[in-house]
């Protein structure tokens, strides 16, 4: 097939099936469970044919042609040898459709593949092509905190479960769920910048629920006189460490996790852990904790753990304050969090606060996704307003349990229980020799 009013061709002039064959070879196989392929680029369909042919299940992909001209010359003859795998036509009526109508709902990770040719041939379409999908692909970020943080987390669950039962009077852990009761309201603040507008409306109301504020937003909150009733902090990065100010209340406790920042488990306020769905954190509950409940957060945002939390609390229902995705003159966060601490190091004359923190409008958008998925999601009513019916969140505490005699048992004991388990992924299998020392006695 030639390109009209040029010498380009869309595959071989020679052998164009066994052309295909070979470009076939570089389309990702095997997909994982909750993986969707996008073929880009499907001509004649030589190359996609032939992959087919090596794969069991073709539901999980996709193929995209992005000329629609192609239909009326192609299309017919090509949907017979495809056998019912979904193919579209046209650029731009495809990039107006929405996610549900074409992906998987059960879709955690894309894989895109563009035919050679057209890389080549229609560099900026491609580019185009590329930037949709990266938006689209709900877990990007989830797959880049695992790179860039999984042997941290492995190393601090270990380190820190040796630090805490060192002064175990500091440690509680979330044990069992307690049962929502009629008019108890939990309240999550987030650190958007519509926090700013709503700072009043939380200081009346502040009594009226229980305030877990991100640590993101202690700051602010602290700044203007409104102590919260537990701040949730989930985050292992270095950036962690500046959201919590110098004089820190010592009385407000920390929801956090094995894996979180040293930071936390450096301060005197009382730590209150949970267990995730962390591979570790699965375990630890298996061995010392089995009515601890593993908190989920298909959002990826740290308001889907914090509706986990409140639910496990006791809450009936939730409001989110903070939590917006409008933005006051391009700012992505209100006033007085640890990211304006951390970034004065990186500016200088050619990089400014705004360059260093602030988000480009077409990535800002993206993120409204997250409050559809908590929407659809969510255990619990996510409110608007408050109504007078709301009673006293008390009783809380009663989730939570001490350490066992036994935490946090020996490396040896970790090490061995681990090695059991077929389904731990391999990138933490090899982590555990080392890591797993911290808990092994001095000799």
């Amino acid at each position: 097939m030639k390109e009209e009013n040029s010498s380009f061709h869309l595959h071989s002039t020679q052998n164009p099936i066994k052309e295909g064959e070979r470009i076939s070879l570089s389309i990702p196989s095997p997909l994982q469970k909750d993986e969707f392929l996008v073929i880009i680029g499907v001509g004649c369909g030589y190359h996609t044919i032939s992959y087919l042919k090596s794969v069991e299940d073709t539901t999980k992909i996709l193929l995209l042609e992005p000329f629609s001209e192609l239909e009326a010359l192609v299309g017919a003859e090509l949907k017979e040898k495809l056998g019912g795998v979904p193919i579209y036509y046209g650029w731009e009526k495809f990039e107006k459709l929405n996610r549900s109508d074409w992906m998987p709902s059960s879709t955690k990770n894309l894989r895109i593949f563009i035919h050679p040719n057209y890389s080549r041939r229609y560099p900026e379409l491609s580019d185009r092509i590329l930037s949709f999908f990266s938006k689209k692909e709900s877990v990007s970020q989830n797959k880049l905190a695992k790179q860039e943080f999984g042997r941290l987390w492995v190393r601090n669950f270990f380190k820190h479960m040796k630090k805490s039962s060192e002064n175990p009077n500091l440690y509680r852990i979330l044990g069992r769920s307690i049962t929502p009761k009629s008019g108890r309201i939990g309240c999550f603040v987030g650190a958007s910048p519509n926090l700013e507008s709503e700072i009043d409306w939380i200081r009346k109301n502040r009594e009226k629920f229980f305030l877990l504020s991100s640590d993101t937003a202690l700051g602010y909150l602290l700044e203007n006189d409104i102590q919260p009733h537990g701040v949730l902090s989930i985050d292992s990065g270095l950036g962690t460490f500046y959201h919590f100010p110098e004089n820190v209340p010592e009385n407000i406790p920390i929801f956090t996790w094995f894996g979180g920042a040293c930071r936390i488990f450096d301060l005197k306020n009382p730590k209150i852990i949970y267990l995730s769905t962390h591979p570790l954190d699965q375990i630890l509950g298996a061995k010392f904790y089995p009515r601890a409940p593993i908190l989920e957060n298909p959002s990826l945002n740290v308001a889907g753990l914090a509706i986990s939390l409140l639910r496990t609390l006791g809450a009936e229902s939730v409001l989110l304050k903070g939590f917006g995705f409008e933005r006051d003159a391009g700012k992505t966060h209100c006033r007085s969090t640890g990211y304006e601490r951390y970034d004065r190091f990186f500016i200088d004359r050619r990089r400014s606060l705004y360059n260093s923190r602030y988000t480009p409008e077409s990535r800002w958008k993206t993120r409204t996704s997250v409050l559809e998925i908590l929407q659809k999601w969510s255990p619990i009513p996510i409110l608007s307003e408050i109504d007078s019916k709301q009673e006293t969140f008390s009783g809380w505490e009663n989730s939570l349990e001490n350490y066992p005699s036994s935490f946090p048992g020996s490396g040896q004991e970790w090490r061995k229980l681990c090695s059991g388990i077929s389904e731990l992924p391999s990138e933490i299998h090899v982590l555990l020799p080392r890591e797993t020392k911290l808990l092994d006695p001095i000799t």
